[in-house]
């Protein structure tokens, strides 16, 4: 039973994850420094991404809310292109002997925001469409 006066707010559903192509490579790090971390992406979203780090002597020195320069690079429609933009941690966990970084796209420059829809399109495309149940 409600109050007339209760508000329920629904918690979105979580976003499509995707796994990254073997040739994306991400460099991280904290804004404003100079020392940058290659680090492995476990999954992709539209708003951002899972890193991944196993060796756990050479993990970067971030924890939530710290704000990131990342740079990607891949071999994206046949050419090697590269997108820069800002995230932000906003969450770390270990799991299975690997440490993990939430992070949010949070700001980008125009024509690196196209290329990261265009390489998030490009995964959607190749995702299996899903058979509808008529019964």
């Amino acid at each position: 039973m409600t109050d007339k006066d209760t508000i329920i707010i629904e918690k979105n559903p979580p976003a499509t994850r995707f796994t990254p192509p073997h040739d994306l490579k991400v460099t991280a790090k904290t804004l404003g420094t100079k020392f940058s971390y290659e680090i492995p992406v476990a999954n992709l979203s539209r708003s951002g991404m899972l890193l991944q780090c196993a060796d756990m002597k050479k993990t970067p020195p971030f924890i939530e809310n710290t704000l990131l320069e990342i740079e990607m690079t891949a071999t994206f429609r046949g050419q090697p292109r590269k997108i820069a933009c800002f995230g932000k941690v906003v969450r770390k966990f270990s799991e299975n002997q690997n440490l993990l970084y939430g992070v949010r796209v949070i700001h980008s420059d125009e024509n690196d925001q196209v290329e990261w829809v265009s390489l998030i399109t490009t995964f959607e495309k190749s995702l299996p469409v899903p058979a509808f149940n008529l019964d």
